[in-house]
């Protein structure tokens, strides 16, 4: 991983779908932009220290490349690689990796399917709806650590429990609704209503279990992933 030039400063750049095509044509670039063979940027400046990128579905990997500002909205099969960015901004973007790099300042708002790989996180902020983030061999502080587990265990939690309890809701009232219309009005008793009460006690189980469960694997999660409490040791720019 290469060093950036200290206090460095660029205008940033903004890219589109239709002009990566055009730069991809005009300089030759490797590969096709397609998940079989994607365009490769390897260890070149070819799109500038601090850049923007919006709404492309191109497939595009760049290893060994190095940013003040990378900054990617409505993004689609991008993979940074051996990559050292200062400031990493994903926006609505989907099936993004970042592989063995460093990133120094992380934002993610509204994003879908990223995934890290033995990569080091100093700082982050994180914005509304985020899904199916993974996290492989990753170093992170302890504060972005804790944030991201909590809301993947509040994201399944709630929607699980939400369906759970409804359900147990319906079933109770069935239930209670026919132990009271046999028992009370005419005064007798079935084996039905056992099995209703047996299955009542079964979906009540469940939920608990479930929740048991769920904070299981939100534990083991966490303990894949390291954990880095001293910043001192981190490279530098």
């Amino acid at each position: 991983m290469e060093k950036l030039a200290e206090g460095r400063f660029e205008e940033m750049l903004s890219y589109s779908e239709q002009r990566l095509e055009c730069l991809a044509h005009d300089q030759i670039w490797k590969g096709k932009g397609t998940e079989l063979d994607p365009f490769i940027i390897e260890n070149a400046n070819i799109l500038g220290h601090s850049i923007l990128i919006t709404r492309t579905s191109l497939c595009i990997s760049f290893i060994n490349c190095n940013f003040d500002h990378a900054q990617f909205e409505g993004c689609q099969n991008i993979i940074l690689k051996n990559c050292a960015v200062r400031k990493l901004v994903l926006s609505r973007c989907e099936r993004f990796g970042i592989d063995s790099s460093y990133i120094s300042n992380l934002d993610i708002s509204r994003a879908n399917r990223i995934y890290f790989r033995d990569s080091i996180i100093i700082d982050f902020t994180t914005q509304y709806k985020i899904n199916n983030i993974t996290f492989k061999d990753c170093q992170i502080n302890d504060e972005f650590q804790d944030s991201v587990l909590k809301k993947i265990y509040k994201r399944h939690y709630s929607r699980i429990k939400g369906e759970l309890i409804s359900s147990i809701i319906i079933f109770s009232a069935i239930v209670f609704y026919r132990v009271f219309y046999t028992y009370y009005i005419f005064n007798s008793s079935d084996i039905i209503n056992l099995i209703l009460f047996i299955g009542l006690i079964f979906a009540i189980l469940t939920f608990v279990i479930y929740s048991l469960y769920l904070k299981y694997l939100i534990k083991k999660k966490h303990r894949k992933i390291s954990i880095l409490n001293n910043k001192n040791t981190l490279p530098t720019f």
